[in-house]
């Protein structure tokens, strides 16, 4: 009866052969063979828990079966009670050693227990016992990939495919580790071969998102992501590549949802907790990113990325030592992670560290070369410090940070300032932000002066503004249709060589509107000490905007009067001082635009502004002007100076400590005590 039953069994008869067994069962209760199989087929048909209760029983009747612990281990590892299974897989094997599938099992189950140096070891001695183990290199290999051991993982990965061409698991990995090596040319054509090979492989797809993310093309990788998830709806993976993709693309609430759904999917997954996270600190919600990065690492204590990206949240609530602590950590666990040592760079540019900034920055380049996060790193520590004859070069690598079609060239060549331009049009383009093009127009008078009939394009809110820069300057908002050279505003320091001590800082070079300045006198009056204040850059702007509150006690100095020139983020402090402190509003229809800003600025006594366009303005119209710092500054500052190069007669006060405006406003109000004490007809400001 029992060969019967197993003849059905072996046949695929599942029915039948589950009535031979309990039929055999009924007759002889206990019987091991019938048990055994019994618990075998019903894992075969999914039942898993009964494949359990069976084979435990089977057990209790002959415990010394190793093919029944095997497969009571590979039930439970079914049901992800990992532990147990392991602890059935040791039984097996010290029963029958030599058992190759038993320690590939074995590796899976280590792996999943987080204990990937086990499982290393469990999948070579399976190797070791069956040199064409195709199946167990390519989990060797998953484990390696993922412990950042790319090209360990794509040795094994090749002899997987090496002995089964057809192997298409194999290929999807090995695309994996090309792309992390780089080699995304050959990572797409294994996810192609893979695809031709199982056209409706949902991980095949996925894995096609996941290298063209690492290319860049967001939108290709979107659709990979999609055609992935319409393929199997529940498949976490694939949510969460596409919410990378839609985060690349800027639609960053788009990516949190696709995140939260991974999430949602698989709550066990660390890498989509970790991205999680990452949408969330681009949602300006660092602290819940910072929640999202430790349950990654709960699941995962030894995922180098969340830790990485655990440094940056951490950097975000300004906690850099903490920061600090973690990307070491991540850089510990995986030393060729080249974004935690950008990140550990940019952190240490924030603690003043500039060498040890620079040291990270250059190990991030010897590991990526073509990492422009890298030398745009490497280029803002080295303009902090000055060193702007090194700093120019590496700083072009900002192109290599934005999308091709960012800027206007039209095809026409780039100037480096080697070309001749006399009697050529030279079409430069403001770039970044309002500040960068008021600091930076000044170079274009300095190309005109090459013999060049230059265009200087901006953003339209400063057009009307830059109209009074030069007369030789034509201001336009839009590309030109006709140019022989095109340039980016802030390359124009690299092409002309300029080091600190050349920087052309003659100033007034912008002006207000006569008409203008007469009306916004009129509107102020003439009476008290008046100060123009803006505390707040756009939301971006973070660490670098002080509280407004900050001036409660020298909004009280005599004749003292704080009058805003804010705009838009941060004008709701005005509703929110503390009594006695009152800071006047120039109205709802102030400012107009640039033009309106300039001109209450000339009928100010002084002008504090925080590190944003307005400081930048008020020192190109050379107005007295006071700039609160963080203790960081951004490299626009220089150095711990108090005076600036671009700006003669600018004053620069920075954080005593980070994050200390108070002691900031300290000194301002100790200087500006004595400066209103004096008689108004002797000022020096």
């Amino acid at each position: 009866m029992l060969k019967d039953a197993f003849a059905l069994h072996t046949q695929g008869k599942f029915a039948e052969a589950e009535r031979a067994y309990a039929e055999i069962l009924r007759r002889q209760p206990g019987q091991f063979q019938a048990l055994y199989l019994s618990g075998v087929l019903a894992l075969q048909q999914g039942q898993v828990a009964r494949s359990i209760q069976l084979l435990q029983e089977s057990l209790k009747r002959e415990p010394r079966q190793p093919l029944a612990h095997r497969d009571l281990g590979n039930a439970l590892q079914q049901s992800q009670r990992l532990s147990e299974a392991l602890a059935a897989y040791d039984t097996s094997l010290t029963l029958k050693p030599d058992q190759p599938d038993l320690y590939n099992n074995r590796g899976a189950a280590l792996a999943a227990l987080g204990r990937f140096d086990e499982a290393l070891e469990s999948y070579g001695r399976a190797i070791a016992l069956k040199p064409d183990y195709a199946q167990a290199y390519n989990n060797r290999g998953t484990v390696l990939s993922g412990r950042g051991r790319a090209a360990e993982a794509l040795a094994d990965f090749n002899l997987a495919i090496a002995l089964d061409r057809a192997y298409a698991k194999a290929m999807i990995n090995r695309a994996g580790a090309l792309a992390e090596l780089s080699r995304h040319d050959e990572a797409l054509d294994d996810c192609d071969r893979a695809i031709a090979i199982h056209p409706n492989s949902a991980d095949a797809h996925l894995q096609r998102g996941n290298v063209l993310t690492s290319l860049g093309r967001a939108g290709e990788a979107l659709e990979s992501f999609d055609r992935a998830i319409a393929l199997d709806p529940g498949h976490a993976g694939a949510h969460n590549g596409r919410g990378t993709a839609l985060a690349m693309l800027k639609r960053l609430k788009d990516a949190l949802a696709a995140h939260e759904y991974a999430v949602a999917l698989d709550p066990q997954s660390a890498a989509a907790h970790n991205n999680r996270g990452t949408a969330l600190a681009a949602l300006d919600r660092p602290a819940e990113a910072l929640a999202a990065h430790d349950r990654a690492l709960a699941l995962d204590p030894d995922f180098a990325m969340a830790h990485s990206n655990r440094g940056t949240a951490l950097g975000l609530l300004d906690r850099l030592e903490e920061g600090l602590e973690s990307l070491e950590r991540a850089m510990a666990l995986r030393p060729g992670l080249v974004q935690a040592h950008i990140n550990r760079g940019n952190f240490l540019i924030d603690l003043k560290r500039h060498d040890d900034a620079l040291d990270s920055f250059d190990r991030a380049i010897a590991l990526s070369p073509n990492s422009a996060d890298a030398h745009f790193g490497r280029a803002q520590a080295l303009l902090t410090c000055g060193r702007y004859g090194e700093a120019w070069p590496a700083y072009e690598w900002r192109w290599q940070r934005v999308a091709p079609d960012t800027f206007h060239d039209g095809g026409r060549p780039r100037w480096t300032g080697r070309e001749d331009i006399a009697g050529k049009v030279l079409f430069v383009e403001a770039e970044q932000g309002l500040g960068d093009t008021i600091q930076f127009c000044r170079f274009a008078g300095l190309a005109a002066d090459r013999g060049a009939r230059v265009i200087l394009m901006v953003q339209p809110s400063l057009v009307g503004l830059l109209q009074t820069l030069d007369p030789r300057i034509a201001i336009v908002s839009a590309p030109p249709p006709d140019f022989d050279y095109h340039i980016l505003l802030l390359s124009l320091p690299l092409a002309l060589g300029i080091e600190v001590a050349t920087i052309p800082a003659g100033t007034p070079y912008l002006s207000a509107e006569p008409a203008r300045i007469e009306r916004m006198r009129e509107r102020i009056g003439d009476t008290g000490f008046k100060i123009g204040l803006c505390w707040q850059g756009s939301y971006t702007a973070g660490l670098r905007s002080f509280p407004l509150r900050s001036l409660e006690n020298i909004a009280r100095l005599p004749e003292v009067r704080l009058i805003s020139l804010q705009k838009d983020d941060g004008i709701e402090q005005l509703d929110a001082l503390p009594d006695g402190m009152r800071v006047e509003n120039l109205g709802s229809d102030f400012p107009l635009d640039f033009g309106d800003t300039a001109a209450a600025m000339e009928a100010m006594d002084l002008i504090i502004s925080c590190d944003t366009s307005v400081a930048h303005l008020a020192g190109a119209l050379g107005r007295p002007t006071w700039v609160a710092l963080r203790h960081a500054a951004d490299w626009r500052w220089l150095q711990d100076r108090q005076d600036s190069p671009w700006y003669p007669g600018m004053q620069l006060f920075r954080q005593p400590n980070r994050g200390d405006w108070s002691g900031l406003f300290r000194k301002i109000e100790e200087k500006l005590a004595a400066i209103v004490a004096t008689p108004r007809s002797v000022p020096e400001i």
